[in-house]
């Protein structure tokens, strides 16, 4: 099978998947669309499966098709890195494609990159992004690896997971001069600083919100991200869960208190990636994060 794939077929896929137009990948390969046409159906012939789903509008990527354009990616990118190591050049590097929700990339990415000592060889690409975005790259092949907290979709095959860590979600209220909580359960209706319900912290407050009587909060204030609801908390305008390791400094400080441990929520970080194999970079960095020891304390 092997022997009969052509590597320009490889960067025809590529065009084809980024367009989603024979037309428009044809002219981007600068060929008729009945030859590139010809050339797609010869490399599907070739592994034996379709990579794209024709009978939809715009077309659409298999299943197959999916970690086939991942895979057909990364090899290119090797190739092409190889290639300027034989010819001497030393100003080739590879990329590696990071997409994080926009919490942990502020909290973790940084360390992570600056502890890898491998780095002078790749440009490292980061997006911060929102988690549906996310996950579409990454099925879609467009970026090496997820920083996100748990998904039960990504946890199988075929793709590969790393816990980096494990936290908790805390009902927090700020505190006056002498660190005294300035708002309590069994006082009078809470004000509630929420997060979004499309987002991951949100879907998961949600789930006690429900098991607490209905008057215990009024919402007030949403947002998805959590330092802006901690700012909006440690100003006094309500109460709110966020997560352990964003509010440290602020517990020790008597800044905001916990308010009942028993509903606070656990919440674990993961990297994600497509279980085809990356370019070497990618696959170097990947052994640098299971080694990494994560402490947020």
């Amino acid at each position: 099978m092997v022997s009969n794939l052509e590597v320009k077929w490889f960067y025809d896929v590529i065009a084809l998947e980024e367009t989603r137009s024979f037309t428009l990948a044809a002219e981007k390969r600068n060929i008729s669309q009945s030859s590139f046409s010809r050339r797609i159906q010869s490399l599907e012939s070739a592994i034996g499966f379709a990579i794209f789903d024709r009978s939809v509008n715009p077309l659409q990527l298999t299943r197959q098709g999916k970690s086939f354009v991942g895979y057909a990616r990364n090899m290119l990118d090797d190739m092409d890195y190889q290639l300027n190591r034989i010819k001497g050049l030393d100003n080739f590097r590879q990329s590696i494609k990071f997409d994080a929700a926009p919490s942990l990339s502020v909290l973790l990415l940084p360390n992570l990159i600056a502890g890898y000592t491998d780095s002078a060889e790749r440009i490292h690409y980061v997006e911060s992004i929102n988690v549906d975005e996310a996950v579409y790259n990454l099925k879609e092949g467009k970026s090496d690896f997820i920083l996100t907290f748990y998904n039960e979709e990504f946890m199988n095959y075929p793709f590969i997971h790393h816990k980096v860590f494990d936290s908790f979600l805390h009902l927090v209220s700020p505190c006056d001069v002498d660190g005294r909580s300035l708002f309590s359960l069994n006082g009078d209706v809470l004000p509630l600083m929420k997060y979004a319900n499309d987002s991951y912290m949100g879907r998961q407050v949600n789930q006690v919100i429900d098991k607490i009587p209905e008057n215990t909060f009024t919402l007030s204030f949403v947002s998805s991200m959590s330092e802006l609801l901690k700012r909006m908390i440690v100003n006094g305008h309500g109460v709110g869960w966020l997560p352990q390791y964003s509010i440290q400094r602020e517990l020790r400080e008597g800044k905001l208190a916990i308010m009942d441990g028993s509903l606070s929520l656990p919440i674990s970080a993961y990297v994600y990636r497509s279980g085809a194999r990356l370019n070497l970079a990618a696959e170097r960095f990947w052994q640098h994060i299971k080694s990494q020891n994560i402490r947020l304390d």
